[in-house]
């Protein structure tokens, strides 16, 4: 008897991505569509029939992955060649074709197919029995058909991606992450010579400044509101700090001191949080008879912020300046975001909801 796998298709993983690959957000999602097409090629390596993988980052955006192995099969199946099968379709067993050992060089194998889905294109070519062929593929569907582009006389497989950026809301691939595990990658597989290269001009630019930042973290999230942005000099210390809330309870500030993070936080920090608290109970007036420790975890949830002072001769309480402890960052700070949201929260009925548990 034979039994039908309700397996999903390419629009059911494009509607739910993370469920396949992770966070498409951090870039870890991202950089597992390289992980699935390397596990690829590793498996022909443990089997004996591949000793290179190449890896190449292209000025484009895209992604290369390629390998002197066999070249993955073309033989027909179901009136299709097997490759445009495996980037078409689910299959039931660890591998399309049941090989085995099969290696998951991420957290986990989801297999060509998903990485087909979430590619605004894909282009495959394969050397094998003499002859280059080559497929065009876009988001998860063939766009062309298997093509003999004429003789060759070497052996292997070759994916090019370009990660969709309707999926990915920043399509960058995170070179350092990716050298880092091939280089892990060839103490483990002594045998195998791993490459990598970026060819990408890389150009950064951003005259939104802070607001981006936020923009680029938010995991997914839409803000309640815009961005809150202050950018005020108090005294002799600079002040800057993009602020929003996102539909959520827990609270995410970064923080720089003179353009280096402070991975533990500090005056400024400490500054930023309590100017807001302080803003909602001068905008607010129910807010202002109840305690301060109250505003404090209102404003708390959900926050999404960045802030960054600059200043003369700042002091940490350890050398490796993870946290700032100037006090006069924590009084600029507050008195800058304090004036500034107390005009914002007022024009803004969604975000008193939301700190009234009302939104």
């Amino acid at each position: 008897m034979t039994v039908d796998h309700p397996f999903p298709d390419a629009d059911a993983i494009r509607r739910r991505p993370g469920m396949y690959i992770g966070d498409v957000a951090d870039g870890s999602g991202l950089v597992h569509l390289i992980w699935e097409l390397v596990a690829n090629s590793l498996d022909q390596h443990l089997a004996g029939r591949c000793s290179r993988i190449d890896v190449v980052l292209q000025h484009d955006g895209s992604a290369l992955v390629e390998d002197d192995g066999p070249g993955i099969p073309l033989v027909d199946v179901d009136g299709r060649p097997f490759a445009e099968v495996a980037l078409t379709r689910f299959h039931a067993t660890p591998t399309f074709d049941g090989h085995a050992p099969h290696e998951h060089v991420g957290v986990w194998g989801v297999g060509l197919f998903v990485v087909n889905a979430l590619s605004s294109r894909l282009s495959l070519d394969v050397h094998r029995d003499g002859f280059h062929h080559t497929q065009r593929f876009e988001r998860g569907f063939a766009v062309s058909r298997l093509e003999k582009l004429g003789s060759s006389t070497r052996t292997g497989t070759g994916v090019s991606l370009q990660p969709d950026p309707a999926i990915f809301s920043d399509p960058w691939f995170n070179a350092g992450s990716i050298s880092a595990r091939l280089r892990e990658l060839a103490w483990l597989l002594p045998a195998l010579t791993l490459t990598f290269q970026d060819r990408r001009e890389h150009a950064f630019c951003e005259p939104r400044g802070l607001v981006v930042f936020l923009e680029r973290t938010r995991r997914g999230l839409l803000p309640i509101e815009n961005a809150l942005f202050v950018d005020q000099l108090v005294g002799e210390i600079r002040v800057e700090a993009a602020v929003e809330w996102l539909p959520c309870r827990w609270s995410t500030v970064e923080s720089y001191a003179n353009i280096e993070r402070t991975t533990d936080g500090g005056t400024h920090a400490q500054g930023l949080v309590e100017g807001l608290a302080e803003a909602l109970r001068d905008a607010v007036p129910a807010w202002k008879a109840r305690p301060k420790k109250k505003a404090i975890e209102a404003v708390s949830s959900g926050l999404h912020a960045i802030v960054c002072v600059r200043l003369h001769d700042p002091t940490y309480d350890a050398p490796t300046k993870s946290r700032l402890t100037t006090p006069g960052a924590k009084r600029a700070v507050s008195s800058a975001v304090r004036a500034a949201f107390a005009a914002f929260v007022q024009r803004n009925a969604s975000l008193l909801g939301h700190f009234t548990g009302d939104s």
